[in-house]
């Protein structure tokens, strides 16, 4: 109901006028200016249909601003017709004639008033009806998501207290697995029912907000992470594995590329490019020849490379002494 009444200028104007001034003030100004419209005719037709036009201003006005501006413009409309186009020369001769056509187009026009009325009243009802379904809807869909995101947040804390017993190389493994967990229930979140978009994730800010996670969680002082997102739209499957890809590189950069306390910055950028889209990735560290990387056949690889596949995507790799550069070149969606 909110969106018809809206659409109605008393209620669109009600915080800076009263709905009452609105409608007075349409009413009238309807009924004078069709009025005015009709005397440029007069000199052709002379009286004959005086309140042909009150019709038409009687419609408008209800229209605009509701039934009591449309009885407003009737009234006032039927009036300022009799006096001032009804040609009493005319009226002298068939008295009878002008006040039966007065009457009935008066009961006609309030026979078209209470229908225009009526007809605005069940559009009203449906509207208002429909929006409360929809916001049924929106209740239970964000309901799911509440539960949803509670869900991953269950599995992140029964990991965590998983590692918290385990020895360290499946410490290691577990808290890696509660990173990417962890990732792709950022994207879910950013695909909520409370989102803009329920098709779409802006990249820049989800993945702004996953790179200021990962160094919280994974830096040191001295290493420094620096990201530099263009405002790019993904879908639901590309920001989850785009997403999954960052924080796999990455994690890897924060673990592996800085041994022996050194200091370094890694850089994460997503761009648009000539045919799609480039994910970087890189680092100033010692590079996988250096021995701080593994062999590139443990599971973070191999996330990598499904993930990179299921986008299409091409995985170029360079790393030496000055440091690793991951780029992932994603083509435009067809």
């Amino acid at each position: 109901m909110k969106r018809i009444l809206r659409s109605r200028l008393p209620e669109r104007f009600a915080d800076r006028v009263p709905p009452p001034v609105v409608e007075i003030a349409v009413g009238v100004g309807v009924a004078v200016l069709l009025t005015l419209v009709r005397f440029p005719f007069f000199p052709l037709i002379g009286d004959r249909a005086p309140f042909a036009l009150v019709y038409v201003a009687m419609v408008g006005a209800t229209v605009l601003a509701g039934w009591r501006s449309g009885l407003i413009t009737l009234a006032l409309g039927q009036l300022m017709a009799w006096y001032l186009i009804v040609d009493p020369a005319n009226y002298s001769q068939r008295p009878h004639q002008y006040v039966e056509s007065f009457i009935v187009t008066t009961l006609s026009q309030l026979f078209i008033l209470v229908i225009v009325w009526l007809y605005q009243r069940e559009v009203d009802r449906a509207w208002s009806q429909r929006e409360a379904q929809v916001d049924l809807i929106h209740q239970a869909l964000a309901e799911m998501d509440h539960r949803t995101l509670n869900n991953y947040q269950t599995v992140l804390a029964l990991v965590s207290a998983q590692a918290r017993r385990a020895d360290a190389p499946v410490k290691a493994a577990l808290e890696q697995v509660s990173a990417r967990i962890r990732a792709i229930a950022m994207a879910s979140k950013q695909l909520a029912i409370g989102s803009q978009s329920l098709e779409e994730v802006r990249a820049a800010h989800h993945l702004g907000e996953l790179c200021t996670e990962l160094q919280q969680g994974l830096s040191r002082p001295g290493i420094t992470l620096e990201s530099d997102f263009e405002d790019i739209g993904l879908s639901a499957d590309e920001i989850t594995w785009v997403s999954v890809l960052v924080n796999e590189l990455v994690t890897n950069a924060l673990k592996h590329a800085f041994p022996d306390d050194r200091k370094g910055v890694i850089r994460v950028a997503l761009r648009k490019t000539q045919g799609g889209l480039d994910l970087i990735v890189e680092d100033d560290g010692v590079g996988m020849k250096g021995g701080a990387r593994g062999s590139g056949s443990g599971l973070g690889t191999r996330l990598v490379q499904t993930f990179s596949k299921q986008l299409r995507a091409t995985h170029q790799l360079d790393s030496g002494a000055g440091g690793t550069r991951h780029r992932i070149h994603i083509p435009t969606r067809v």
